[in-house]
């Protein structure tokens, strides 16, 4: 017999961060109701707009105030962001993490951040990917019953069409 595995969403989903070992350090908890999802991807969608720029600013910069202004905004979009889908415990916790327990100043860590950034919103897509699947099946479920049953309804169906 095959192992069939089923996941459902919830109204709460947790996002955990382990360690080498596979313990875990951090565990976020996000709200995945339809409303927050779509505010989620509202923000994230703005983010890649707004990312392009500056990644464009970034590089274009002569001085070292153009770059500094750059990377402080690249820093304020990151956790704009990161905020909004796992809390600003989740921002701290991130940062802890990449200063491996020690304060730093996230302008100096802009890949690492932008890595950070990538994973939430791979997360955030995969969950949204799969809720919407699930929405089409509930959906198909509620049309299935104006679909005849049987092939020879079917073919019956059609030729009263033509």
């Amino acid at each position: 017999m095959a192992t069939q595995t089923i996941r459902i969403n919830r109204s709460v989903e947790k996002i955990v961060v382990r360690d080498e070992e596979g313990e875990p350090l951090y565990t976020w908890k996000v709200r995945t109701d339809d409303a927050s999802m779509e505010r989620m991807t509202h923000m994230v969608a703005d983010a890649m707009e707004r990312f392009r720029a500056l990644s464009d600013e970034l590089d274009a910069a002569g001085g070292e105030e153009e770059r500094k202004r750059a990377a402080d905004a690249m820093v304020h979009l990151f956790k704009r962001n990161t905020c909004a889908i796992i809390g600003e415990q989740g921002w701290e916790d991130v940062l802890e993490y990449i200063g491996d327990g020690e304060e730093i100043d996230p302008a100096g860590y802009l890949s690492n951040l932008g890595e950070v950034f990538a994973a939430l919103c791979n997360w955030l897509w995969d969950h949204c990917s799969n809720k919407q699947l699930r929405e089409a099946g509930v959906y198909f479920q509620g049309q299935k019953k104006f679909v005849p049953n049987n092939r020879a309804a079917r073919r019956k169906g059609k030729k009263k069409a033509k």
